[in-house]
């Protein structure tokens, strides 16, 4: 249980909390619980928790951090777009951070890690089937291609996905450090971020469905904040505060028809009010102690 984990703006998070009052939080990716904890420790415990995670491991790790709250929290293992599955009263807050674990990341028989010797993986859940070594060894040559351009942003997306169907021929590709000095070995431009960072986070988006997850999860929490609740809602690339920002515009629109219509037919009605019209960033002394934490965006909306 030797991992530690740093959880982003957690002041930031607090000061969209009252931490004064009893209440009800669902923490819809749990991790290593350090949200949870520090609003716990704020509000003396006089919150409640619904805490999700699809990771059963980090939930355990989780549990034993959080063991003095822990009349106060309820555990599920399971993805966030599946809340509603699970919860019958609205709640006050719903918090997801997006970014992928430390405890995952620096256990190498996880297999997210550029240098494990350990078998290719990714899942979050370890009791799903699809893993990041079949993907490697099986998909095709224009859906590695697209799914390093869509996921990863990466510009040489179809000459890596080239190589790597050329290698494969050869052998499979079995570990995350035989991926990882492949795609260096085909990778022209040498710079401060690891070549294979696009690739790695391609293939977790990939392995763990997270795009359409976020989606899911989205449209589900509106439904279970009461009125006034607030969603708030971390992520830590582009593709994902996209999703977020899009989400948040389009629930608090009032109307979507088209600007030449006289008159509204669509019945579209606002959901949301949006609290953070730009993303709240980190600030610097927290960056300066956690360089990872550099790309975080916090979005906040408010239910109508």
């Amino acid at each position: 249980m030797g991992y530690s984990h740093y959880s982003v703006m957690k002041n930031e998070i607090l000061s969209f909390i009252n931490t004064k009052e009893n209440k009800t939080l669902i923490d819809a990716t749990l991790g290593m619980g350090g949200h949870t904890l520090s609003i716990s420790e704020a509000s003396s415990g006089k919150f409640n928790f619904l805490c999700f995670d699809q990771d059963k491991e980090s939930i355990e790790i989780a549990k034993e951090k959080l063991s003095p709250f822990k009349e106060n929290i309820k555990y599920f293992h399971t993805n966030f777009k599946n809340l509603k599955n699970y919860i019958d009263d609205k709640v006050d807050y719903i918090l997801a951070d997006l970014g992928i674990s430390t405890y995952q990341l620096s256990n190498k028989k996880r297999g997210f890690s550029f240098t494990s010797d350990e078998r290719l993986d990714m899942r979050m859940d370890k009791e799903q089937i699809l893993d990041a070594h079949y993907i490697i060894n099986n998909y095709n040559l224009n859906n590695l291609s697209n799914i390093l351009r869509d996921f990863g942003e990466e510009r040489n997306h179809y000459k890596i996905a080239s190589y790597i169907c050329k290698e494969r021929t050869k052998k499979k590709i079995n570990t995350c450090k035989e991926l990882s000095d492949l795609i260096d070995r085909c990778s022209s431009k040498k710079s401060k971020i690891n070549s294979s960072t696009k690739t790695f986070m391609a293939l977790r988006i990939e392995v763990n469905n997270e795009l359409d997850s976020l989606k899911e999860f989205l449209k589900n929490s509106l439904s279970l904040l009461k009125p006034n609740g607030r969603l708030m809602v971390i992520s830590f690339h582009s593709l994902e505060d996209r999703i977020v920002k899009n989400f948040m515009k389009f629930s608090e629109k009032n109307c979507i028809c088209p600007s030449t219509q006289m008159f509204c037919s669509c019945n579209k009605k606002s959901e949301l009010k949006i609290l953070t019209k730009k993303p709240i960033l980190p600030c610097e002394s927290e960056i300066s102690e956690n360089p990872s934490s550099r790309s975080a965006k916090l979005r906040v909306g408010e239910a109508i």
